[in-house]
């Protein structure tokens, strides 16, 4: 059953972040083409399963931090990898939760405008601003993502600043995996808009 208005959003007073609209957990409205509420359930699905999952890189990248800690503080033994490994996790995470963050509108964006507009004049804005930039811009960083990673893989790339030159192409192929990622999100999100912009109100 869909949430109300108030549960949809998030519970916070910073205008800088956006409202919550769709998820895997809410119904679409039933005057929605079913091609679309198809598309949107699966992709939020994908994208919340893909977040909670890579939410769990938490725990090694605390564990690597809390090691480093004792360590060097208790037995003056730094380790090398402790910090390589949080950064790399780190920027896995970064990566691949970022189609999980633009579904639940966790990106910063400066709201304290648009959130005044008519939802019709809302839902213009974003389907412009996903079809002009989102989507070419995702487009081009996909292409170049894929090369970065590619050219890493074939390489056996490792860390060059680094005394322990861990493999880097695992940091770099998720990279190209989190932009196309983005882009699929963005399709649900082009299809939200649209909704948003011919029906008046948001499909949440």
């Amino acid at each position: 059953m869909a949430g109300t208005e108030k549960d949809d959003m998030i519970p916070i007073g910073d205008e800088l972040l956006a409202e919550r609209r769709g998820g895997p957990g809410t119904r679409m409205p039933d005057d929605m083409h079913l091609a679309a509420r198809s598309l949107i359930h699966g992709i939020d699905t994908m994208s919340e399963w893909v977040g909670r999952t890579v939410a769990l890189l938490v725990v090694p990248i605390i564990f690597a931090m809390v090691y480093e800690v004792i360590a060097r503080k208790f037995f003056v033994a730094p380790t090398l990898w402790a910090f390589d490994i949080s950064r790399m996790l780190y920027g896995i995470s970064f990566m691949l939760g970022a189609a999980y963050a633009l579904m639940h509108g966790l990106h910063i964006r400066a709201d304290f405008l648009y959130r005044n507009f008519a939802v019709k004049t809302q839902g213009r804005i974003d389907l412009i601003l996903y079809i002009v930039l989102f989507m070419p811009a995702m487009i081009f960083l996909l292409k170049a993502g894929y090369d970065f990673a590619l050219k890493s893989v074939i390489q056996g790339e490792r860390a060059g600043d680094s005394t322990w030159a861990p493999v880097v192409w695992p940091v770099k192929v998720s990279l190209a995996v989190g932009v196309a990622l983005l882009l699929i999100q963005g399709i649900s999100e082009i299809l939200k808009s649209w909704y948003a912009a011919t029906r008046g109100r948001w499909p949440s």
